[in-house]
C-alpha cells in the first residue's frame, strides 16, 4: 500500500513537472521589443505573399482558404504592431522583401514551411515571456499560424499537379 502526503501530488515516472515560467529563461526587455518587430516584419511580408498567392489560384476552395489566412496575417500584423506601441510608444517603421516562387505549387509549399516556422518562432516567444500581455497575443497568432499550416497542407493534397 502505498502512502501519499495531503497536499504533495503523487509522484510516477510518467508524471511531468509542471515548470516556473518563463521556461526557456526571460528575454530582456530589447530582445522583447525585437521580437516583436520581428513578428510584424513577419506578419506583413506573409499577407503582401498571400495577396499574391490568392490570385493564382485554381479554385474557389483555394481563395478561400488563401484569404483565410491573409485577413489572419493583417489581424495579426495589427495586434504585433499595437504591442510594439504599447512597449515602446512609436509606430514600428518597416520594409518587407517579398516572398519569390516559381510556381503556385512552389508557393503553397513557402507557405506551409513559413507557417509552421512561424508558429515554432512564436511558441519560443510564449515559453521565454512573462508578461501576460505578450504571451497571449503570441499565443492567439501560433493557433492561427498552426491552422493555416493545415490548411495550406491540404491545399497541396487536393491540387492535382
Amino acid at each position: 500500500m502505498k502512502h501519499y502526503q495531503p497536499g504533495i501530488p503523487p509522484y510516477n515516472q510518467w508524471q511531468f513537472m509542471i515548470p516556473q515560467m518563463p521556461v526557456l529563461g526571460p528575454h530582456d526587455f530589447q530582445k522583447q521589443v525585437q521580437h516583436i518587430y520581428d513578428s510584424i516584419v513577419a506578419e506583413a511580408t506573409a499577407a503582401d505573399f498571400y495577396s499574391r498567392l490568392m490570385r493564382e489560384a485554381p479554385d474557389e476552395m483555394h481563395r478561400d482558404f488563401i484569404n483565410h489566412a491573409y485577413k489572419d496575417e493583417l489581424e495579426h500584423l495589427e495586434a504585433f504592431t499595437r504591442l510594439y506601441k504599447h512597449f515602446t510608444d512609436r509606430i514600428p517603421q518597416y520594409t518587407i522583401e517579398p516572398v519569390q516562387y516559381r510556381t503556385y505549387k512552389d508557393g503553397l509549399l513557402k507557405a506551409l514551411k513559413d507557417e509552421l516556422e512561424a508558429a515554432d518562432f512564436y511558441k519560443g516567444i510564449i515559453v521565454s515571456s512573462t508578461d501576460q500581455l505578450v504571451r497571449d497575443t503570441y499565443f492567439l497568432a501560433m493557433g492561427d499560424e498552426l491552422e493555416h499550416a493545415i490548411r495550406f497542407n491540404a491545399l497541396l493534397k487536393a491540387a492535382s499537379w
